[in-house]
C-alpha cells in the first residue's frame, strides 16, 4: 500500500511562529482529511488552549513515528503504549487525551462474561487492531484474527467464535448492521482493558516542554468540561460545543 502524505494547515493562533507539525493517520471518524474528524477536532482544540499554531500533517502511523524520530515532526498521536518498543521511558509523551475501551462481545446466554472464562475458548480479533499487552501475551486466550469486524461477527453467530474482542464504534456498527444483531450481548461500560491514547513528542528538551505544553492545555480542557475522561471506566468524551 503507497501513503500520500497530506498537510492540513489550523490556524490556531496569533502570531508569524513556524506551526508545531503533528504527525497523524487516518482513521475513518478519528482523523478525517478534511478536518472534520473528533480527534482533528481535538487536536486543534488543544493547540488552541496552548496558543500556537500547528499543522496536521497525515500519513502512515511508521512514517509519523519515523517523522519524531528524524526530528521533521515535533510529535504525533494517537499513539498506544502496546504499539511502542521498550520500556515507556524511552519516550516522551503526554497525558492521555482518549482511553480506548476493549469491549467482550458474546452471543446471549452464552455463560461467558469475562476473559478468564475463554481459557482455550477461540476468542476473535481484528488484525492490525490494538488490544493491549496484557490481553495478547496471555497464553490462556486462543486468539484467532480476522481482517474485520463483520467477520468475527458472523463467525460468532454461527459459534465458531465463542466471544469477540472489540471497541466502540467500529464492532458495535458491525453488530447493528446484523440482521441478527439482539442475539449479541456486550456492554461499553464494563471494559476487559482499557488503552491510554496520547501524544509522542520528540525525545529532547524541546520535545519535552511541548509535551508538558500539551499537558497543561489537556487539564485545561478538562477544567471546562471540553473533555471528559474516567480512567477507571475509560469513558472519554470530547463536547466542542463548550469550546
Amino acid at each position: 500500500m503507497s501513503w500520500q502524505i497530506t498537510s492540513i494547515p489550523i490556524a490556531s493562533a496569533s502570531g508569524a511562529k513556524e506551526p508545531v507539525k503533528i504527525g497523524s493517520y487516518l482513521t475513518p471518524g478519528l482523523i478525517n482529511e478534511d478536518g472534520t474528524g473528533l480527534f482533528n477536532q481535538l487536536n486543534n482544540a488543544i493547540f488552541m488552549e496552548m496558543n500556537k499554531k500547528t499543522e496536521l500533517i497525515l500519513s502512515s502511523m511508521n512514517r509519523a513515528r519515523l517523522g519524531v524520530k528524524n526530528g521533521k515532526l515535533d510529535g504525533y498521536f494517537p499513539e498506544l503504549w502496546e504499539q511502542l518498543a521498550g520500556e515507556k521511558d524511552q519516550y516522551v509523551v503526554s497525558k492521555p487525551i482518549f482511553y480506548k475501551r476493549i469491549i467482550l462481545f458474546t452471543v446471549n446466554g452464552s455463560g461467558f462474561t469475562k476473559l478468564s472464562d475463554f481459557e482455550s475458548e477461540p476468542l476473535g480479533a481484528v488484525r492490525g487492531f490494538s488490544y493491549g499487552k496484557e490481553i495478547i501475551s496471555d497464553p490462556r486466550l486462543n486468539i484467532s484474527f480476522q481482517n474485520n469486524d463483520v467477520i468475527n461477527i458472523k463467525l460468532l453467530l454461527k459459534n465458531r467464535l465463542s466471544g469477540v474482542l472489540g471497541g466502540y464504534p467500529g464492532t458495535v456498527n458491525a453488530v447493528k448492521a446484523h440482521k441478527e444483531a439482539s442475539k449479541i450481548h456486550y456492554d461499553l461500560d464494563k471494559p476487559v482493558a482499557i488503552l491510554e491514547s496520547f501524544y509522542v513528542c520528540n525525545n529532547d528538551q524541546k520535545g519535552v516542554k511541548l509535551c508538558n505544553s500539551i499537558d497543561i492545555a489537556i487539564q485545561a480542557l478538562l477544567h471546562k468540561g471540553v473533555l471528559e475522561l474516567n480512567e477507571s471506566t475509560g469513558v472519554s468524551r470530547f463536547n466542542p460545543d463548550k469550546l
